[in-house]
């Protein structure tokens, strides 16, 4: 069977040995949260294409998992702007499936204080693709922990909403250094296209001609 990968990834082809399977592949979507959303920049547009990706991850075998970042009464420092937990702009914003699982964070990382990392490798999980809402602050410091910890990591470009476009953009840029120490970047369309496809069907654009390990062994190098 040839190596399948997501079409137009960067800066390296994704996932890196070529083994994408949508029933071991998770969503991730950070900060889908009534304060957060409400902050961020182009909202309607990600909203409709994470509700997609979502569903199309799911009816694939995958998993999505939604993450409420959220501070106790008492934050460690004064103005902390995450939303409080309890309270409404805390709760989710979006409508999710019954088998999708709600991960709590204890800060922007979405991996700080929570059992995401946990919840992931017990769940199967090969790649992780992510998007969300204060997406410079949430996704950023997330996939950057999950690829700190070993995770496969795909950051939906369009399927992020920061709070500030311009820093959106760096954030997106500076994982694509040192050949993608930090994961790739995509699109949902391309995204969309591998989980809609059978192997066999998958267009030449989708399949690498790269060995699978050429990828990951110039990042760990780099690294």
């Amino acid at each position: 069977m040839p190596d399948v990968h997501v079409a137009h990834t960067v800066p390296y082809p994704w996932p890196y040995d070529g083994c994408f399977a949508a029933e071991q592949t998770t969503l991730v979507v950070c900060g889908a949260q009534h304060q957060i959303i409400a902050a961020s920049n182009g909202v309607d547009d990600v909203i409709e294409r994470l509700t997609a990706v979502a569903a199309a991850v799911r009816a694939g075998g995958g998993r999505v998992l939604w993450v409420r970042h959220g501070t106790g009464q008492r934050p460690a420092r004064p103005n902390v702007s995450l939303p409080r937990r309890d309270t409404p702009g805390w709760q989710l914003a979006l409508a999710r499936d019954s088998a999708d699982d709600v991960i709590d964070s204890a800060g922007w990382d979405a991996c700080f204080g929570s059992r995401l990392d946990h919840a992931l490798r017990v769940g199967g999980t090969r790649a992780i693709v992510l998007g969300g809402f204060a997406s410079e602050i949430t996704v950023d410091s997330t996939v950057r922990t999950l690829n700190d910890r070993g995770h496969e990591c795909l950051v939906l470009t369009d399927g992020c909403a920061p709070l500030d476009p311009q820093l959106g953009a760096r954030a997106h840029h500076s994982l694509t250094m040192s050949g993608g120490i930090f994961g790739a970047l995509g699109t949902s369309s391309d995204l969309l296209d591998v989980l809609a496809a059978p192997n066999h069907e998958l267009a030449p654009a989708a399949i690498s001609t790269i060995p699978t390990s050429t990828a990951r062994e110039q990042q760990d190098t780099l690294a």
